[in-house]
């Protein structure tokens, strides 16, 4: 190399040097301060874009594991209430066991039965006050299918703990029925109205549970939805223009040739189970009979009227009904037109509709489901069958007169067998939510699992170690000193070439 005055090379070689040493240096000093290997892009730009997935990940298990923690509260909320209204059931059936007895008189019983109405009104003021976050426990608030779609959801709790949106993974629903006593079978009889409109809403519920987890945000599933509603309002009407045959016209007289139709319509088979509990000989009753009927009798009449609007989709057909009276689903679906009975298209409650609304919409292909076909719309038909057979079968008990007192001593009797079954009803719910509250429990401990394994993955990409990044540190900071001494040292070379000059 030439010695020379206008270029000092070797200085500029050192200073190239001295700047890469401080910039390491640099880096290895914010790595240090900051405990973090990637502090920017440039530093691991995959890392970078790894690790803060994996972060949102971390921060969303996390979150989860509250989320069942709060799902957990919830369940001690109202399994805590139940447990008080098991106190009062055992008290109701201590009451009626001793009413079932010949050895008191009207008055004692009478004081008997106050009580008996008393722990049945606390029960329902215990299922009806019982809330967690402003939202009701008991109720039957939360039954039925979950919709999110609005500020308030509705329908069974959605527990979510996960970090995406798939149900076998992410989430799962906490349901709770109605346990008033009402809803038990205790306590004072419902009126005729309450019934009916309980009835409508159960209608409605046991259709919607047969589309559990399908999305309004599907189109053919929505199409569906949509036509739940019309099939419910259909429903109502019919519903309520039985009350208007059995309450009387505008003038109060009843109708007892429309309603003489509506029950000749039925077979005999059909009429021994629908009007079952009935006096034959008042079926159908004339003004007078039916003036004289009892409020019991009279909601009897309403129960085996609905039960034949809900089952009239089978055409009649008296193969429906087994040996033992009881509805028999099998050979009720035709596959080959996806409609009930005997091929032919329902009667005043078909659901044939759905099927002709799933095919317009298949036909259309606007946001479809490629699954959705015959085998499909079929599937569909057999589990609307099946939750309206089991709403069916239900009326006979769900609003059976047993229970509702124990002023005489065949109510009581009667109600022992009653009391029984709501004890079995709401330890059915209990155990649910026992169930419900183990599982969360393994869920927290499976998200805290998870988000510490994620935890210590991000910590791997990201997180520096102090010992490597010491060591380099060290290296950069004796590399930039050197670089330091060595400048100097360039700087003072052009002088010699000054020694020249002067000699």
């Amino acid at each position: 190399m030439s010695l020379v005055v206008n270029h000092n090379m070797m200085a500029a070689n050192v200073a190239r040097n001295l700047n890469a040493h401080y910039s390491n240096l640099s880096t290895s000093t914010q790595r240090l301060s900051t405990g973090m290997r990637i502090n920017s892009a440039a530093d691991d730009a995959a890392g970078l874009a790894i690790s803060e997935l994996q972060r949102a990940d971390i921060a969303a298990l996390q979150q989860g594991a509250r989320n069942a923690n709060d799902a957990i509260s919830l369940i001690q909320t109202a399994d805590g209430a139940m447990g008080v209204i098991d106190e009062k059931l055992i008290r109701m059936k201590e009451l009626a066991e001793q009413a079932a007895t010949g050895t008191y008189d009207s008055t004692q019983r009478l004081m008997i039965e106050s009580e008996y109405q008393q722990m049945a009104s606390e029960i329902t003021r215990i299922a009806n006050a019982t809330d967690f976050n402003g939202t009701k426990l008991l109720d039957g608030t939360l039954s039925g299918v979950h919709d999110g779609s609005q500020m308030t959801s509705t329908g069974a709790l959605k527990v979510h703990f996960g970090t995406g949106n798939d149900s076998a993974e992410d989430y799962y629903y906490i349901e709770i029925g109605d346990v008033t006593a009402q809803a038990l079978g205790l306590g004072s009889a419902s009126t005729y109205n309450e019934d009916r409109d309980r009835i409508i809403a159960e209608y409605k519920s046991q259709l919607e549970k047969s589309m559990k987890g399908w999305d309004r945000g599907n189109a053919w599933q929505k199409a569906a939805y949509d036509q739940i509603d019309t099939l419910v309002a259909d429903f109502t009407d019919k519903l309520y223009a039985v009350e208007n045959i059995l309450n009387g016209n505008a003038q109060g007289a009843v109708d007892v040739t429309a309603l003489g139709n509506a029950w000749n319509a039925l077979s005999e088979q059909e009429k021994q189970f629908y009007g079952r509990g009935l006096p034959s000989e008042n079926m159908p009753p004339d003004a007078d009979q039916y003036a004289a009927m009892s409020d019991s009798d009279k909601q009897k009449v309403l129960y085996a009227y609905t039960r034949a609007l809900v089952n009239s989709w089978s055409d009649g057909d008296p193969q429906r009904l087994d040996a033992d009276g009881n509805i028999d689903p099998a050979g009720t679906i035709d596959a080959t037109t996806d409609s009930f009975g005997d091929g032919a298209g329902g009667t005043d409650m078909s659901l044939t509709e759905i099927t002709t609304v799933l095919d317009a919409v298949e036909a259309e292909g606007d946001g479809m489901d490629p699954a959705v076909g015959a085998d499909a719309r079929a599937a569909t038909s057999a589990a609307i069958y099946d939750a309206l057979h089991a709403m069916s079968v239900g009326l006979e008990t769900k609003w059976d007169a047993a229970g509702r007192t124990i002023a005489t001593q065949e109510d009581a009797q009667l109600a022992l067998t009653a009391i029984n079954n709501a004890i079995v009803e709401k330890d059915k719910v209990r155990a649910h939510l026992g169930a419900i509250q183990n599982r969360l429990e393994n869920t927290i401990t499976n998200l805290n699992v998870q988000a510490e394994n994620l935890q210590a993955a991000e910590s791997r990409i990201r997180d520096v170690d102090v010992a490597t990044e010491m060591t380099e540190f060290t290296r950069q900071q004796i590399l930039t000193q050197t670089a330091v001494a060595m400048l100097s040292q360039a700087n003072s070379l052009p002088q010699m070439a000054m020694q020249l000059v002067g000699g």
